[in-house]
């Protein structure tokens, strides 16, 4: 439960519109179904207003582009997964998304491939440690990820090969000035904080 929920936090955080956030879910077949009804369970609970309204946990998107993309991405979801949280947009004033889970998703599916930036989290199936990181790593992102397990010192094995630019061990966007912070791939350019930002 307790991945499930800082999971959840991850993704959701400013709506989702962190560069640093969540944007997939890969979960054991084991625990996939309780993973799944856990985030659909905050997901339902989550309060989504103005931010200066007291008690809003999750807020509007920023732009009217992104909230149409983000349209585009639900509707593309409808017929490539599962929703089982969300899946609209707020009939109110502002860029509204619903907090959306989405399951039964296939890695080829847009809202796995493209960067949803939004309040959207598509939660994938596997069974097998080697395909899961074959699966993760083929992505032409890589700026941060994140790999929970029991096994400290086998979660941080598995995160060592996670093709990324930061990966944390049960934790995520844990940020700190002496660390240097960057990303892999089509995810950023250069380092940010440490030493090596500096340089």
């Amino acid at each position: 439960v307790e991945p499930a929920q800082k999971s959840f936090q991850a993704a959701m955080a400013n709506a989702g519109q962190v560069c640093l956030a969540v944007k997939r879910a890969y979960v054991p077949s084991a625990i996939y179904d309780v993973f799944c009804d856990e985030l659909a369970r905050l997901a339902g609970e989550a309060v989504v207003d103005e931010g200066t309204q007291q008690g809003a946990q999750i807020g509007p998107v920023q732009n009217k582009m992104q909230y149409e993309k983000l349209k585009g991405l639900l509707d593309s979801a409808r017929s490539e997964g599962k929703i089982i949280a969300g899946g609209n947009a707020m009939d109110r004033d502002g860029y509204f998304i619903e907090p959306t889970i989405v399951r039964d998703v296939d890695d080829s599916a847009r809202i796995v491939r493209e960067e949803q930036f939004g309040p959207v989290l598509p939660v994938l199936r596997y069974d097998e440690i080697e395909d899961v990181l074959a699966r993760a790593n083929d992505s032409d992102y890589g700026l941060g990820g994140s790999v929970w397990g029991t096994d400290i010192e086998r979660a941080t094995k598995i995160a060592e090969r996670v093709q990324s630019g930061t990966v944390w061990v049960n934790q995520h966007m844990g940020l700190a000035p002496n660390i240097p912070f960057r990303g892999a791939k089509q995810s950023g350019m250069g380092t940010e904080l440490g030493q090596e930002g500096l340089n």
